[in-house]
């Protein structure tokens, strides 16, 4: 007897760079500098799983040695560039009842600004914290916002979340006790180190398809649109909440990707199990 049931997740953990904004923020940081070369070559080794974060994180931030100021303007490039649907998908999730987070090896400041123009709030985003040298510049007015805008980087924090293996940390802290199930979305190979703490992995390739996580993937998209994200983080039952309000569409768009040929499924079995839970929707 084949099965139709398409569980429904509860806790919806996104990645950042390159997931929910087409950019990577450190090589935007980079650019500021004129160093975009050198950091862009260790951003890629590192997302493909070539090398550690650990071997390239200080590298980089030496290289640039960034100012407060130049972190808000990452934000802003972050919210100029956000993935197609990102806003209504986080929204929709959300108004669905499901507890959505940003887990980012990306620097908090930037992260942090940008998860809360999403909608994310502030406790359920994490991202690596900084610290600043609050003698340079005027450093007698340290205090004073204009002057902190023009703080350098002077440390970064060492944690999960600077080496390639410790986003599963992370979503241990953030679930809790929380015995929900969990659903993960991110394009790096950082991303798909959770795999063995989630119920659902699923790689996305919208913005840069990387080998080693489309192949490891049980899920991968490969549209730049998110919309996909609604039917398979909430399956039948999230339609159900959505019919009838303004995020019925955004919903019926992301089944028709899915069953079309911007979602792949690496399992079989799954990809049968998706469709059959959503063959009778609506224009699907």
């Amino acid at each position: 007897m084949r099965t139709t049931r398409w569980t429904s997740y509860d806790l919806i953990f996104f990645d950042c760079d390159s997931t929910l904004s087409t950019i990577e923020g450190i090589d935007e940081l980079a650019k500021l500098k004129g160093k975009e070369g050198r950091v862009g070559i260790l951003t890629d080794k590192a997302m493909n799983g070539d090398l550690d974060l650990a071997e390239v994180y200080g590298k980089r931030l030496k290289a640039i040695r960034p100012t407060r100021g130049q972190l808000k303007a990452v934000e802003e490039r972050y919210w100029e560039t956000t993935v197609e649907d990102a806003v209504e998908v986080v929204a929709a999730l959300q108004f669905i009842g499901k507890k959505v987070f940003i887990i980012s090896g990306g620097l908090v400041d930037a992260v942090r600004g940008f998860g809360r123009r999403l909608g994310v709030a502030p406790d359920h985003i994490r991202a690596v914290e900084l610290e600043y040298n609050q003698l340079s510049g005027e450093w007698w007015r340290y205090h004073e916002p204009s002057t902190q805008h023009k703080q350098t980087y002077m440390e970064y924090v060492e944690g999960p979340l600077t080496i390639s293996s410790g986003k599963p940390d992370i979503i241990a802290e953030l679930a809790g006790g929380d015995a929900g199930r969990r659903f993960m979305i991110g394009d790096g190979s950082s991303d798909l180190a959770t795999r063995s703490v989630v119920d659902l992995f699923v790689g996305y390739g919208g913005v840069v398809a990387r080998d080693k996580v489309k192949s490891g993937s049980e899920v991968f998209i490969e549209s730049l649109s998110l919309a996909p994200v609604l039917p398979l983080a909430t399956g039948p039952t999230g339609y159900e909440r959505v019919k009838g309000t303004p995020y019925q569409a955004l919903f019926e768009k992301g089944i028709q990707m899915a069953l079309a040929s911007d979602v792949l499924f690496n399992e079989e079995q799954k990809r049968n199990t998706f469709i059959n839970a959503f063959e009778e929707k609506p224009d699907a």
